[in-house]
């Protein structure tokens, strides 16, 4: 049987020699796998003016240059980072579900939702992570890799519509069992030194953990327009049932104690009993694990991970944080940017103690993605909101605020601004667990109807 090739993709700005070490950690350990080291890839991320396009595009073209097999699961891929979002849009767009060359794929702290980081000034990275310091060839001065970094924020178009094509969809999809069987390994600590400004809790130093996990989940709310049977005059915004996808497939994914983005990819000695070994031997088992163990592979990181995670009710453990991106977009498909989401008890007038818990405590941070502002990314620690909705008789209500308002002076827009507007979208703690899962993405695809009033358009009879 030939040997598979092992191809390694570094992230954004750095480059293959990084990942020399690792190469070298894992030559011994795959001698009797079937596997050789062969590709070590190097792209450009740092030049402002290459886009996503242009890396899978380039990637295509490099992968038949090196003469690297396409045949269905004859290569293995460990990414870093950025990589993991090449290697998914490469795949995307030259393969179909079942016939990707790729058999095992390792992600080491992939940014496959984005980073906190890549909205930051050029400063910023420039003094945390490497910026303009980056290794890259002929990089002209200050490129930071502006449309890379379009890519990478949080919230991104980009990263939305890859995951709607390669997670969501018919059928089994690309990561599962007899396909390609994908492992994410991710650190729950932040840098130490100057670095240490860009750590937050539940990420690595620049990526989220809950950003880094391929396994998502897709929620669609809808609101129809009909007309108040009180007052027919006027039009109230009700919500249709919700509908929750969980992604295609499965991925593993495996949170590890004591290791930051940087550690990941095993750049220095790897000791006995360091947290660093114990990154070498699931790299080792996610490149070597086969299609009928890979689901008790996936169980047994599931069990690791949950043993780490901070539970309700609980201080000690990493912490359980989701990453929440909402869309918000009228009946016409067209992106809603200015709006304002409300979680509370529906129980409460003043939306009560839960209000306060949520938008106080649970809702760490929200991102409004810079180039569209209907995308927004809510950061959420989970543990404290299901504590929240735990501590009594509550029951979780979200509703919307949006602009413009339909009035008397506004022909065109939405009512959603008063209580008789809009009805609660209304789940009981049962549903609201299954919808705030730690170390998850939730997309959000939430539509609104757009009304007009009847001076926008009429008809009348013709003068005689």
């Amino acid at each position: 049987m030939t040997a598979r090739p092992l191809v390694i993709l570094h992230g954004w700005s750095d480059d293959g020699n990084s990942f020399d070490a690792l190469a070298r950690h894992l030559g011994p350990r795959l001698a009797g796998f079937n596997i050789e080291l062969v590709s070590i890839g190097d792209y450009l991320s740092m030049h402002d003016d290459v886009r996503f396009d242009d890396l899978q595009a380039a990637m295509e073209r490099a992968w038949s240059e090196r003469g690297l097999p396409r045949k269905p699961h004859s290569v293995d891929a460990i990414v870093h980072s950025t990589g993991g979002l090449v290697i998914r849009d490469w795949l995307e767009r030259n393969f179909a579900a079942d016939q990707s060359p790729i058999k095992h794929l390792v992600m080491l702290a992939p940014a496959n939702f984005g980073s906190p980081l890549a909205h930051k000034g050029r400063s910023f990275l420039g003094r945390t992570a490497k910026g303009f310091f980056s290794r890259q060839p002929n990089q002209p001065l200050f490129n930071t890799g502006t449309h890379i970094l379009e890519g990478l924020e949080l919230a991104s178009p980009y990263s939305w519509d890859l995951a709607m094509r390669d997670r969501f969809g018919s059928g089994k999809g690309r990561y599962a069992p007899g396909r390609v069987l994908c492992t994410v390994l991710m650190g729950n600590t932040g840098y130490g030194g100057i670095r240490a400004i860009a750590n937050e809790a539940g990420g690595d130093g620049t990526v989220r953990t809950s950003t880094a996990n391929l396994e998502c989940a897709h929620l669609t709310i809808r609101f129809d327009s009909k007309a108040d049977p009180e007052n027919p005059s006027r039009w109230r915004s009700v919500p249709r049932p919700i509908k929750l996808l969980p992604s295609q497939g499965r991925t593993a994914f495996r949170l590890l104690d004591k290791i930051d983005h940087s550690s990941i990819t095993l750049n220095g000695k790897v000791k006995a009993n360091k947290p660093e070994m114990a990154v070498l031997e699931l790299i080792e088992q996610a490149l070597t694990v086969d299609d009928a163990d890979f689901d008790g592979f996936c169980d047994r990181c599931d069990a690791e991970t949950a043993a780490l995670t901070r539970q309700p009710g609980s201080r000690k453990g990493s912490a359980a944080m989701q990453n929440m991106v909402v869309r918000v977009r009228d009946d016409f498909g067209v992106g809603v940017e200015d709006y304002l989401l409300e979680f509370y008890d529906i129980r409460k007038h003043d939306g009560g103690g839960l209000a306060k818990a949520i938008h106080d405590g649970a809702i760490n941070k929200v991102h409004l993605y810079r180039g569209d502002s209907s995308y927004r990314s809510i950061y959420i620690d989970t543990a404290a909101l299901l504590a929240a909705l735990g501590r009594g008789d509550t029951r979780f209500g979200l509703s919307i605020t949006a602009t413009p308002v339909l009035d008397s002076r506004q022909p065109v827009g939405f009512q959603t601004f008063g209580d008789e507007d809009i009805l609660d979208l209304s789940l009981d703690a049962e549903q609201a667990e299954a919808l705030f899962k730690p170390h998850r993405t939730l997309l959000v695809d939430l539509e609104l109807p757009r009304l007009q009033s009847p001076e926008v358009f009429a008809f009348r009879g013709a003068k005689p």
